[in-house]
């Protein structure tokens, strides 16, 4: 950086200046010199917070999907469980679980999300699904009352004569670890089957998957529900089969 008392660019083509002008000169690029250092520390402090801030969701998830959620493609299970997550997501998922149906690895697809259910089961049986062999609801509005519902209805139906049912559980990658570690508090035993993102989709969705799991993590829901976590999600259950008809039976 230039000192603004020097016409000279450097100090070293100063000879024919004054010894006091040389000082001062000096003494002003000493002080933009140190100024600078500071600035270029500054801002590699911003890259490497920006940086640690970007790729700390990213580890997280992957650390998660590591620990929690490894998938097991040779598995068996009661039941598929496939999750909504928007019309983006449908296609993948509907394919993934109807080729785990006709592979033999479960003898029922339960599809739950209160937009995608309808279209997915649609989807289903118009690919050769039987009707009795697919199900869902489109009442849940959370991976919490995914696992709500679907305890609700599997365990009371399909499900009902076993203690702890074991399901393939169909969602992305992205979503698969919080969704297990949930699905794991209502009493399944999961096999995580995660439909992989491609990157556009990480990006979009990645800083939001993180601050819903911290939320989730702070509010207890990774937890097992309690006594008043059932009263108060079987109130709105009543209310909302009523009103919206949301359960998608089996033909």
């Amino acid at each position: 950086m230039r000192c603004p008392n020097c016409k000279s660019r450097s100090v070293i083509r100063h000879g024919d200046v004054a010894k006091a002008d040389q000082v001062r000169c000096q003494t002003c690029q000493t002080f933009f010199s140190a100024k600078s250092r500071k600035m270029k520390n500054v801002i590699w402090g911003v890259v490497g917070g920006l940086a640690v801030l970007g790729l700390s969701p990213w580890w997280l998830n992957k650390g998660l999907q590591a620990t929690v959620a490894q998938s097991d493609r040779t598995a068996s299970a009661d039941a598929i469980v496939v999750l909504g997550r928007g019309p983006d997501y449908t296609e993948h998922r509907t394919a993934a679980a109807i080729k785990l149906w006709r592979d033999g690895k479960a003898p029922h697809i339960f599809i739950s999300g209160i937009l995608d259910a309808p279209v997915m089961i649609e989807m289903a049986t118009d690919r050769g699904i039987p009707g009795d062999s697919v199900s869902g609801e489109s009442c849940s509005r959370s991976t919490w009352e995914n696992a709500f519902y679907s305890e609700m209805l599997l365990t009371s139906d399909q499900l009902s004569s076993i203690a702890r049912p074991k399901i393939l559980l169909i969602t992305d990658d992205l979503h698969i670890a919080r969704a297990t570690l949930i699905f794991r508090s209502f009493g399944f035993e999961v096999i995580p089957y995660p439909v992989k993102n491609d990157f556009s989709m990480w990006r979009q969705h990645i800083l939001r998957e993180f601050f819903v799991l911290m939320y989730y993590v702070k509010s207890g829901k990774l937890q097992p529900p309690t006594t008043e976590d059932y009263e108060f999600a079987n109130t709105q259950a009543k209310s909302r089969i009523a009103k919206r008809q949301c359960i998608l039976a089996s033909q």
